[in-house]
């Protein structure tokens, strides 16, 4: 994994010399599984976004329980607005830990064929609320750099960091992933966030998803190991009570846009 944060920036940076694509309206959103895209969600649109993670893996839970259907989950719900072209905000709660995030992205560059890239910051804060936390708030910051090769993949890099993560103080880390663009509206789509090393517990986190486009709604499929899905958890790699990274759990993500 750690090869692989090093030559994606090379794929991603390198072909400046090959004419850019455009990115096509609609086929990408400012989500990509579970790490953001480089694009906003549009003027004066409010998007709506449900995530869902079975707690249960499919190997624990076997024929007997549908390969982890009857768990319980760990569900999400989130509202991002765009302001203008470029800007969104997303607020975002999460059951696990009952937490809720506060996020600002700014596209600074959408790739077309003046740019070769398209690039976005975002920051934004983490509360964890359950009971018997001891550290709660965390700040953190990502970078996407996102290159569209061909007329169909797009890839992406996210290096991000986060302060006082459930286990430390300072959390730097990388994400990974690729969507590649099918006929009717249908997507793949894959992440890869390398085992932060400082993390006791820290495991590569691995996602891969089909995604199913229509006007105004996406929906997708997730098998993945981990079930975390807020940027600190994310970044700090150490999820409470952990993961492997032979796992599998089945979930789900809910896109939907007003007006679209």
């Amino acid at each position: 994994m750690r090869r692989l944060a090093f030559i994606l920036p090379a794929v991603l940076l390198v072909p400046f010399g090959l004419a850019a694509q455009p990115v096509p309206q609609g086929e990408l959103t400012s989500r990509l599984v579970n790490l953001p895209t480089h694009l906003s969600v549009g003027p004066a649109t409010l998007q709506v976004v449900f995530t869902h993670r079975f707690s249960q893996t499919a190997d624990d839970a076997g024929g007997y329980d549908l390969l982890g259907l009857d768990s319980a989950a760990d569900i999400g719900i989130g509202l991002g607005l765009g302001l203008g072209e470029h800007v969104e905000l997303e607020i975002y709660r999460s059951s696990f830990l009952k937490e809720l995030e506060g996020s600002v992205k700014w596209t600074a560059v959408r790739q077309g064929s003046a740019f070769p890239v398209g690039m976005a910051a975002r920051v934004g804060v983490d509360y964890r609320g359950a009971k018997g936390i001891d550290e709660r708030w965390s700040a953190f910051a990502q970078l996407v750099v996102a290159r569209r090769i061909g007329a169909r993949l797009d890839l992406f890099l996210v290096p991000m960091f986060a302060s006082d993560t459930p286990t430390l103080e300072n959390a730097a880390n990388v994400g990974v992933g690729l969507a590649y663009h099918l006929p009717r509206g249908w997507d793949v789509a894959a992440e890869a966030i390398a085992e932060n090393r400082d993390a006791r517990s820290g495991t590569l986190a691995w996602s891969v998803a089909l995604n199913k486009r229509v006007p105004g709604h996406a929906f997708m499929i997730y098998l993945g190991n981990s079930p975390a899905t807020t940027s600190d958890l994310l970044a700090g790699s150490d999820y409470p009570g952990g993961f492997r990274e032979g796992d599998v759990r089945l979930g789900f993500n809910l896109v939907r846009r007003f007006p679209e």
